[in-house]
Order: C-alpha cells, then structure tokens, then sequence
C-alpha cells in the first residue's frame, strides 16, 4: 500500500490544499508517474503524480475537501490486495460528504494581524470584507479550518448569517423562460444564451479569433448549474466590426452597452486572452454587477504577444495556413485534430470577418505588443478574482501572471497552453465554480 500525500505543493507557507479533481477513478490501474488528481493552493492548480505502480484502492479527500499539507489524498495498493477489497468499503470513502466550499485561495497578507494573545489572525478576504461590513472583530473568532484560517462560516456563526455578504452579492437576475440567441434590439453585440440554471449567470467573453461555440467543452464541464451568456464580441461571430476607432476600452463599452440593454443583471464573468483584458476594462467602467471573474490566460497585464499569432490567424484563408497556427495555441498538438481545424475554417470563411479580425487586431495589438496595462485594475475590484494559466502558453506569457496586484487566486496549470479552457474544462470549470461560491 502506497499513501497518495500532499506534500509541500504550496511552499513552506501553506497549511492545506483543497481537492479540484480526481483523474483515476476507484479501481483503476495507475502507473509511477501518472496524474492522478490535482489540489489547489493559494498560489497555482497543483498536479500530484501517483508515486507508485497499482490499483487506486482508496480515495479519502472527494473534490470540494479541504486537507492538510501532508494528509493522505488516497492510497495505491497492489493489483492482488484490491481485487479482494468490497465495493462497499471504496464507497465509503467515495461518498463521503465534501465540506463547506472554500472561498477562493489567495495570498494573505506578509504580516497578519495579531491577536491580544499573540496568535496571528490569518482570514481568507471574504471573511474579512464580511466581518468588517458588519463591525465583527476577527480577533475574537475561533477559526473552525484544520488551517487555522478563519473562513465565512466562522464570520456567519459569530454574527447571524445574513441574506447577502454585501453589495457584490446581489441575487442573479433570474434566467429566462426559454434558451437561445437574444433579439435583435438587445444591443451592438451578439449574445447567445446557453441553459435555464438557477444559480445565476455566467457571461463569457472569448478571446481573438473566437466566439461564442468556443466555450462548448467548458460549458459541458460547468454542467447546467448556470445560465450561459456567451457574447460574440466586434468583428467575431455574429456580431459586427466596432463602428468607430477599435480599443480595448471601446470593445468594453460595447459589452457594457449590449448587457445593459438586454437586462442583464448581476453575474459572475469568465473572460479568455483578448476577453480577459476587455474585462478587466469592463469592471472599471463602475456601472455593471459583477459578482465574480475568472480569467483564463489573460491579455492587458503586460506588453508581449505573439503578434506573428495575430497576424498570421486572421490572414489564413485555407486549413493548410490555418493549421500551424492553431498549433500554437496548445501544448499537446493531438488536440488539433483534422476536424478541429476544419470546423474552425468553416466558422471563418467570411473574408469580410478575417479582414475585419485582421484590422481589429492591429489595433489592439499593434506590432506585436498590447497597448494598455489594465494590472491595476486588479487593485481596485472588490469582488473574488482567479488567474488561470497554463505553463505551455505560446502566445501571452505565462510570467504575466506574477504582475497580478490585489487579491487574486492564482492558479498555473501544466502540460497546457494558452487555452485551458479547451486543454483542462473540468479542472477549469472547478475553480470557477469555487471563484462563484467565495461570492456568496
């Protein structure tokens, strides 16, 4: 038998990992140096490898289980032992009930706080934007976490839960009665919607080059839990090129415009590559509830670019030029598969919408550089914010992500490129439901 343990994947400084996503499942045969599940920490998604040849006999810590640094995840036994275990005895450990969701993991600060006593107040932002809104003294909390970090639960045990943890909680507008694209007369932006879910709206903002079907395997991942807004931003999809000088601020005001006019309310907003940029310029417009963002290999938080990417993407005119830059945008080159490739050029045999892409592009990214730093607007939101990146990123850096300011969740994935949405949608699709629930 052979112990699955969390040891040291967040620094000397983490105390506990929680559980994103088990990639064998009970009774399936591992080899030495398979993934096998993957935890998050404060500072990136981890990846644990099986650190033994067997059987997963065991799984002790479900998706959602927060666990000490140094705890059993589960446990590799021999291929003969586990032929002999009940299914009865496996279950058990499969089935037990996740804890409370975590909110999301972000740095705390070099020097917290201490109490009369000396003990230090270490508090996920949360609980302490929520203590302070209602005049809670954090001081006086007995954190409940194994970490020892006081959580929301902690705050809403000491002061009465409350209908809402302030004024970035507000309820989702209720989903529509019926699916699909909105009018014409919802604004200058094409908007489909995807599902009925009753946990509010996610709006989803691709990133160059792609549109609205772009997010299917996320979307497949998130489930129905949520109402899908998916907009085609200028020059993409089904919307038009911008009327007027092209900028990230503009493209911005568009969403911001198009949302409006379609009543949307409060939502929680998921943005990729160019998108990723357009909302952080969208939070800073004031005007929009948003409950939550996740961003997922970001532009506007630092100059380089792959601008031969920009260039050569939204001149391909045949699948032989199209596909060595789709190659690009991924760490394992299966994933470009003829069909892929095909169904891409078949989405952008519009010459009028490559040259409108084309002209888009050597605005935002002229010469191959990005025009606006948008880090500090990281600063100034209030709501919970997660950064995704995938290691393998060929068109943004991934170092980019270590300019993040404020209190952001950072999470690097490997083996992925610039598309972890597309590379890892489970792994993905977990933090951001986790990014949603820290929300609440």
């Amino acid at each position: 038998m052979t112990d699955i343990t969390v040891v040291g994947a967040g620094g000397e400084y983490m105390e506990s990992v929680v559980v994103v996503e088990w990639h064998k499942k009970l009774g399936d045969m591992v080899s030495e140096g398979d993934l096998v599940v993957t935890v998050e920490t404060a500072k990136a998604a981890t990846e644990i490898e099986a650190p033994a040849s067997g059987v997963l006999s065991e799984i002790r810590a479900e998706p959602g289980v927060e666990i000490d640094v140094g705890g059993v995840l589960g446990v590799i036994g021999n291929e003969a032992a586990s032929s002999d275990k009940t299914t009865s005895d496996d279950a058990a450990h499969a089935t037990s009930a996740p804890q409370e969701p975590t909110e999301p993991a972000r740095s705390e600060p070099a020097e917290p706080p201490v109490t009369s006593s000396g003990r230090r107040i270490v508090a996920s932002p949360l609980a302490r934007r929520v203590a302070a809104q209602r005049g809670i003294d954090l001081s006086g909390i007995s954190p409940t976490s194994p970490s020892g970090r006081i959580r929301l639960r902690d705050v809403e045990a000491q002061g009465g839960r409350s209908t809402s943890a302030g004024p970035t909680a507000a309820p989702a507008t209720p989903p529509p009665t019926a699916a699909g694209p909105l009018s014409a007369d919802s604004g200058s932006l094409n908007l489909t919607v995807r599902g009925k879910g009753i946990q509010g709206d996610i709006v989803f903002l691709h990133g160059f080059g792609g549109d609205g079907p772009s997010w299917q395997p996320l979307l497949s991942a998130l489930g129905n839990e949520y109402r899908a807004i998916l907009v085609d931003l200028p020059a993409h999809g089904k919307s038009a090129p911008h009327d007027g000088p092209v900028s990230v601020d503009a493209i911005a005001a568009s969403v911001a415009e198009t949302l409006e006019t379609a009543g949307i309310g409060a939502f929680h907003l998921v943005a990729h590559s160019l998108g990723g940029a357009v909302a952080l310029a969208l939070s800073g417009i004031g005007r929009l509830d948003i409950l939550s963002l996740t961003l997922l290999a970001p532009a506007g938080l630092g100059p380089e670019i792959d601008g031969d990417f920009i260039s050569g993407y939204s001149r391909a005119e045949r699948v032989e030029s199209l596909k060595p830059w789709l190659d690009r945008l991924f760490a394992d080159p299966t994933l470009v598969t003829p069909a892929f490739v095909a169904a891409t050029m078949g989405a952008r045999q519009d010459a009028a919408l490559r040259h409108a892409q084309a002209k888009l592009g050597d605005a935002v990214f002229p010469n191959g550089t990005q025009t606006g730093d948008l880090t500090t607007q990281l600063t100034t939101n209030q709501f919970p914010q997660k950064i995704v990146w995938g290691r393998e990123d060929r068109i943004i850096p991934m170092r980019h992500a270590m300019r993040a300011t404020g209190m952001v969740g950072l999470h690097l994935l490997e083996a992925t490129g610039h598309m972890p949405h597309i590379e890892k949608p489970a792994v993905v699709a977990q933090l951001i439901r986790q990014n949603i629930k820290s929300s609440i």
